[in-house]
């Protein structure tokens, strides 16, 4: 027997089935913890240099190599990413 011929011959125990766990369901969901503003552990520090005179070029080596070579310094520091680009 398939399963299309199963669950024409056992609809109520289907129809249970599907109404036990869509019960589940809603119960799960409503067990799960929500918040509107969830307590977060991500160790992240954003350093913003801005000089819209300067061309990136210059940026670079003047102010974006420099933060990142004082900030590897910094003890416990797992990765640095930088960008420099044009100002607006």
């Amino acid at each position: 027997m398939n399963l299309s011929g199963f669950v024409s011959s056992q609809k109520r125990a289907v129809i249970v089935v599907v109404i036990l766990l869509c019960i589940a369901g809603i119960y799960s969901a409503m067990q799960l913890p929500s918040a509107l503003f969830p307590q977060t552990d991500f160790p992240r520090i954003v350093v913003i240099v801005d000089n819209g005179v300067v061309p990136a070029e210059q940026m670079l080596v003047t102010v974006t190599r420099p933060v990142e070579e004082a900030m590897n310094g910094i003890p416990g520091i797992v990765r640095i990413k930088s960008t420099t680009a044009r100002g607006s």
